[in-house]
């Protein structure tokens, strides 16, 4: 892993943690921050296929990232914009 991929993987760590925060719920905050502290832990124990260089294999995985703390952004909101609704929150 070079140093720019490195930047990458630290701030995409932060940027998911921090945006699990917006979470409605403190199930679904911690949901979120365990599966991430658990996707970094297999990411740097998983084994990279031989045809990939390793720079190849962290760049997909950064992708990867990338695309789901867009998908955190969006069901936070929507969760957030939810829970306004009193009769909604009372079930939770």
């Amino acid at each position: 892993m070079n140093a720019s991929q490195r930047s990458r993987a630290i701030t995409l760590y932060r940027q998911i943690y921090r945006q699990a925060a917006k979470f409605p719920t403190k199930s679904r905050v911690l949901f979120v921050r365990d599966r991430l502290k658990l996707a970094y832990r297999e990411a740097i124990e998983k084994s990279i296929a031989e045809e990939e260089t390793i720079e190849e294999h962290v760049e997909k995985r950064l992708q990867l990232g990338e695309l789901q703390l867009e998908t955190i952004k969006v069901q936070s909101e929507h969760l957030a914009e939810l829970f306004k609704d009193e009769r909604v929150h009372a079930r939770f």
